[in-house]
């Protein structure tokens, strides 16, 4: 499959501060590609690398296999969707969404009809005249996406573009969004720091820290094989072990992830501890134990019994759900 993106040991310092340190990474064309992580991890600065906004300070960056490290933004075939829309409040929205062909000098008629096109394609036909502040937030979010789709990018990045959001309504989004890059057939790059956005929207994801990749691969893979403690923590919620514990448990003295929904309470076993919190969740209830000093919590199904803080009870799993992850 054809390259969409490559980073080649891709760096970007701001004098001492290493905010993307040696990157390597493949986007493939046409697919959904999420990058993740925390503040500071050098996912924007990625994004942004792509995008031309940064130069890289070492390495090569390449859209569908041409070298842009030293290419303008102007000159890239990317277009970007930011977290605050950027919209212009003077503007109603069919001459935001043609201001990009404005300036490339298509003629009125036929920006305004490529405008109403990309309207109707995210559902804003009949808002062409409104001002952006007549738009619910929803609404201008699609009002950004319709302007970067209008230049036809063959890339499409997004700036945690959902973030402003209330949730059902950045729920909404999600599905609407991939159900518009399967359409397309676009590649889109989506940075985001919400790990369930990424796991839920992309094929493949990178997770980063400190401005390297902790992990890449698809958001099974991710979840259910961590590579690192890190990547365990951060992507969904685990219970990371350490190697004494792992080995109390039956298995090999090794760092292990064991997630909250495959671990179970049981009246007996290896390790018992008492329930320090109880967490309902609608679903289920999350139950918390200290197992010598290691918080563990299980998922307890709805309509399940659920034991009162302070008692003592032990947990249980397939063995197959605890992952090793080495021990360092």
């Amino acid at each position: 499959m054809t390259a969409a993106v490559e980073f080649l040991s891709v760096s970007r310092h701001f004098g001492p501060v290493k905010a993307v340190d040696g990157v390597d990474l493949t986007i493939a064309e046409g697919s959904f590609f999420a990058m993740l992580g925390p503040s500071g991890s050098g996912k924007t600065t990625c994004l942004r690398l792509i995008s031309g906004f940064e130069k890289p300070t070492g390495g090569t960056i390449r859209i569908f296999g041409e070298d842009v490290s030293n290419t303008p933004p102007h000159l890239r075939n990317v277009n970007t969707v930011f977290q605050d829309y950027a919209l212009f409040p003077h503007m109603n929205v069919r001459d935001n969404v043609a201001y990009g062909l404005m300036v490339k000098g298509m003629g009125r008629a036929q920006r305004h009809a490529k405008a109403e096109e990309m309207l109707a394609l995210v559902k804003l036909d009949a808002y062409g005249d409104r001002k952006p502040a007549q738009l619910s937030g929803g609404q201008r979010q699609r009002v950004a996406l319709a302007r970067a789709l209008v230049n036809e990018p063959r890339v499409l990045l997004l700036d945690e573009p959902l973030g402003a959001l209330d949730l059902k309504l950045r729920e909404a989004m999600q599905d609407e969004l991939k159900a518009l890059q399967k359409r397309l057939g676009l590649t889109f790059v989506f940075v985001t720091h919400d790990q369930h956005e990424a796991l839920s929207m992309a094929d493949s994801l990178a997770v980063f820290n400190e401005g390297k990749i902790a992990q890449i691969g698809t958001p099974q893979d991710i979840y259910d094989r961590p590579a690192t403690r890190f990547v365990a923590d951060f992507v969904g919620s685990s219970n990371v072990l350490p190697p004494d514990l792992t080995r109390a448990l039956g298995g090999p003295a090794e760092w292990a992830s064991l997630r909250p929904e495959a671990t179970r309470l049981s009246a007996t076993g290896p390790v018992s501890g008492p329930v320090k919190a109880l967490r309902y969740l609608g679903s289920g209830t999350r139950v918390v134990i200290d197992a010598h000093g290691t918080e563990i919590a299980a998922l307890v199904p709805a309509g399940q019994p659920v034991p009162a803080e302070g008692t003592t009870t032990a947990f249980a799993f397939e063995p197959s759900a605890l992952h090793l992850m080495g021990t360092k």
